[in-house]
């Protein structure tokens, strides 16, 4: 089966949809923006909400709270990252390199950054810009 030809704008629509229910199904977090950037060999996907919460904003105030908040979103992270990792696949047209993710407890912004391999992506790079 031949999948047809995706924009860069399909890739990048179906990404955010794809980590806005990730973040919503698995992390149990809603976000209001999210910005994609596509990279030489990497994605980088930014999430920021529109307010942040209260709980999670007075963690924050110490450090020892912001290493909690970061280590809460890197075991939710993990514990959902396969499914990520199979929809990614899905969307990008192949196998996807690493992802990694993190918070900035003090701001609530999620980074998710996916690499693709050099050899293994012509579907994801004929959807990057040129």
């Amino acid at each position: 089966m031949t999948h047809p030809i995706r924009t860069r704008a399909d890739v990048e629509y179906s990404l955010m949809l794809a980590m806005l229910n990730f973040h919503n199904d698995v992390m149990r977090s809603t976000y209001s923006h999210i910005h994609v950037r596509f990279l030489e060999q990497a994605i980088e996907v930014e999430l920021t909400r529109n307010a942040p919460i209260p709980e999670e904003e007075q963690l924050a105030q110490t450090q020892e709270g912001r290493t909690r908040l970061r280590q809460a979103h890197r075991t939710r992270f993990a514990a959902g990252q396969a499914r990520l990792q199979h929809q990614l696949n899905d969307i990008l047209g192949g196998h996807i390199g690493e992802l990694r993710a993190d918070l900035d407890p003090l701001t609530g912004t999620s980074t998710i950054v996916i690499t693709i391999p050099e050899a293994g992506g012509s579907a994801s790079r004929s959807a990057q810009p040129g």
